[in-house]
């Protein structure tokens, strides 16, 4: 162990007079160049930043300026009751201090450090903007940050945000303006959007008796002739409704009664929905959550 020291001790003196530090090198090309000691498996290999607590971190606030943005340090747990400068550390993991907070590293794309870029999206359950992420909800563009109105700018949004209140996401199609809103979450279903088909309901069956009963013609009346009962020739219908009457001249409204009967009937029923045409609601079961798109810092 000792000899090892030596050597890699050495091995720095030798280099500083260059500006160059080398780890288990003697001809480093970095400013700090680390090579593996050995690569067939038998050494575990890389670099250990710190490895702080969450409250560790928290309790060294006040040495953290902006002169050391870009520190790494490993938080072993989150912290427990957060300050301005390490509210982000909420779970174990590798952090960087940007000049005012510690930021979490490897939050999106793992080859990158950082993997916000200006017009990110995502969905959220934080309540207002945060970290360079900002609420899309219509505000005017003139109301953020400048540098968040330059990136703003660079999308195309130079009066106000897309708001994405009560909306879900689409993908553009073709000529599509980004950003552009559509649809509603409301349908009223009109004689246009059902099929080009016939509702037919065909109708049988017998009337309910009523007893017996006459029958009125709806014009003029039934007109009977012959020399028999109640006229006597002389062209006057002079008779009753009975049977016996039937043969004089002359006019009457109703037919004769024939005792209690029914009546057959058939045809084309036209049958109304009954509707009221209230709109339906066009949304499918759903998480209520805000989105964002990042800004910048």
């Amino acid at each position: 162990m000792k000899t090892t020291l030596t050597v890699v001790l050495a091995s720095v003196l030798s280099n500083a007079a260059f500006g160059q530090i080398g780890i288990n090198t003697a001809v480093p090309i970095a400013s700090l160049d680390i090579v593996a000691k050995r690569n067939d498996g038998s050494t575990a290999e890389g670099v250990l930043p710190p490895r702080l607590s969450g409250d560790e971190i928290r309790a060294g606030d006040p040495q953290y300026t902006s002169s050391h943005a870009g520190t790494i340090i490993y938080a072993t747990a989150a912290v427990g009751v957060s300050s301005g400068k390490t509210a982000n550390i909420t779970a174990a993991g590798l952090y960087y201090f940007d000049g005012k907070i510690w930021q979490r590293m490897l939050q999106g794309d793992p080859r990158r450090l950082n993997a916000q870029s200006a017009g990110d999206i995502k969905n959220s359950m934080q309540p207002s903007d945060h970290n360079g992420w900002y609420l899309l909800n219509g505000r005017s563009v003139s109301s953020l940050p400048s540098s968040a109105q330059t990136s703003a700018a660079g999308l195309g949004f130079t009066v106000s945000l897309p708001d994405a209140a009560d909306r879900v996401l689409k993908t553009r199609n073709g000529a599509e303006l980004l950003g552009s809103e559509g649809g509603n979450n409301k349908m009223v279903i009109t004689r246009s959007n059902l099929p080009d088909i016939n509702l037919i309901g065909v109708v049988s069956g017998t009337a309910e008796s009523a007893g017996a009963h006459t029958h009125t013609s709806e014009e003029g009346g039934f007109l009977l002739g012959g020399t028999d009962v109640g006229n006597n020739g002389s062209g006057h219908y002079q008779g009753n409704s009975d049977s016996a009457s039937w043969g004089g001249v002359g006019l009457m409204g109703n037919t004769a009664t024939s005792g209690a009967h029914i009546h057959s009937l058939s045809g084309i029923a036209t049958i109304p929905t009954g509707g009221m045409g209230v709109s339906m609601d066009n949304r499918s079961a759903y998480m209520v959550v805000n989105t964002f798109i990042y800004l910048g810092e």
